[in-house]
């Protein structure tokens, strides 16, 4: 259909064009609808236990809500367009007592508002479940005698906590509540002297019977971790971190390997890039694969160390040999240093690819338990862990 200049000189001007082409007057600015709200009950009765709640619906054509109650013991939450209505206390006034919560659906000046009556009932202590809430479940101490963390918790049954340490645990930990019933201490009583991270689980009782409630947190002592220039130690300054597994002869350099690692390809494509099975420069290795065209897409394993971030690079078959000497006779007690650095555990009996190639289509891995020595398809996906080098001042 041909539209005439003089109709699109028209439209320009504020009138619109109907689908015949004739000029329709400009409907204005859009006109925004006046909030409503309703709520499905005005008037909600919850128990007078700790926690316990009601609920409203509301009915209104805004999606932005908000509530504000009068009274600290009734907790207004929102999921979506219901409202419920939580006891944050527990009614032990000895009278049934009344809040009201007010309730605005919109914003700006174009809002609507309803008011919600909430009762709650006199606590009834005999017949109410238990509730237990921990802040937090896990604690993680040092290695260290006399390390304590208190975790804070929420009951409704405070004259009737229990708690006790799974079996072993309380050789090296105590966990007690506290006087004011709200949250548990907990204490490592012995060091840690051994080369594995100790593990145990407090268990906290509310209440008894068929209406207790029980939480669990997991804590861990962590081991007494080498520090300075040592095989194992944790190496951090800056952005960088690593586990120090290479040390020069004249300690003027050390080599660290990432916390972390990644099952990455060698590479995705059959290309030989002369990186000779004897060749021990994993840094220069990984510069000439990072030349090649297709470093982006092909080259996973290379990527994966250089994404690292400045100066980490994949190491070579002589780096990653190194590594095994220095750690194999002390699998468990590195891979426990490892986690004490909230890192990955090396795996010694599986392979990981190294910067070295045998032919265009295969490359080369090393075990590190015995330094067993693999070749094959470089598309085969196996472990990659990143190394850096790092200069020290003497």
């Amino acid at each position: 259909m041909a539209v005439s200049f003089g109709a699109i000189i028209g439209a320009c001007n504020g009138e619109q064009l109907d689908i015949d082409g004739e000029m329709m007057p400009d409907p204005g600015p859009e006109v925004v609808p006046e909030a409503t709200l309703t709520l499905s009950q005005s008037e909600i009765t919850i128990g007078g236990s700790l926690y316990n709640e009601g609920e409203t619906t509301l009915q209104t054509n805004q999606t932005v809500f908000d509530a504000k109650s009068s009274a600290t013991w009734a907790e207004p939450v929102f999921e979506g367009k219901i409202l419920k209505v939580r006891a944050a206390e527990a009614n032990d006034t000895g009278a049934e007592r009344t809040a009201t919560v007010t309730v605005t659906a919109g914003e700006g000046e174009n809002t609507a508002t309803a008011t919600l009556t909430v009762k709650q009932l006199l606590r009834d202590a005999a017949s109410e479940d238990a509730v237990l809430e921990l802040e937090k479940t896990t604690a993680d101490f040092t290695y260290e005698n006399g390390q304590t963390e208190t975790i804070i918790f929420t009951t409704n049954k405070q004259d009737e906590l229990f708690v006790t340490i799974e079996a072993g645990g309380e050789e090296w930990l105590s966990a007690v509540i506290a006087e004011d019933g709200q949250s548990v201490i907990l204490t490592t009583i012995s060091e840690n002297a051994t080369n594995m991270v100790k593990k145990t689980v407090v268990t906290i009782t509310a209440g008894t019977g068929d209406k207790a409630a029980t939480a669990t947190i997991n804590v861990s002592q962590s081991v007494n971790v080498p520090t300075g220039i040592q095989i194992g130690a944790l190496y951090e300054n800056g952005d960088t971190k690593g586990m120090i597994a290479i040390i020069a002869d004249d300690q003027s350099w050390i080599k660290i390997i990432s916390l972390e690692e990644s099952k990455e390809a060698w590479s995705t494509e059959n290309m030989a890039t002369g990186l000779l099975s004897n060749n021990d420069d994993g840094a220069g290795n990984t510069e000439i694969i990072k030349a090649l065209p297709n470093y982006e897409s092909s080259y996973p394993a290379a990527k994966y160390c250089v994404d690292l971030g400045d100066g980490w690079y994949w190491p070579s078959r002589g780096e990653w040999n190194a590594v095994a000497d220095n750690t194999r006779n002390q699998q468990e007690v590195i891979n426990t240093y490892l986690s004490a650095y909230g890192g990955t555990a090396l795996d010694f009996g599986s392979y990981y690819w190294v910067s070295n190639e045998n032919t265009a289509e295969q490359g080369n891995a090393i075990r590190l338990k015995d330094k067993g020595f693999y070749k094959g398809n470089k598309a085969t996906v196996r472990n990659v862990r990143a190394m850096k080098q790092i200069m020290l001042n003497n």
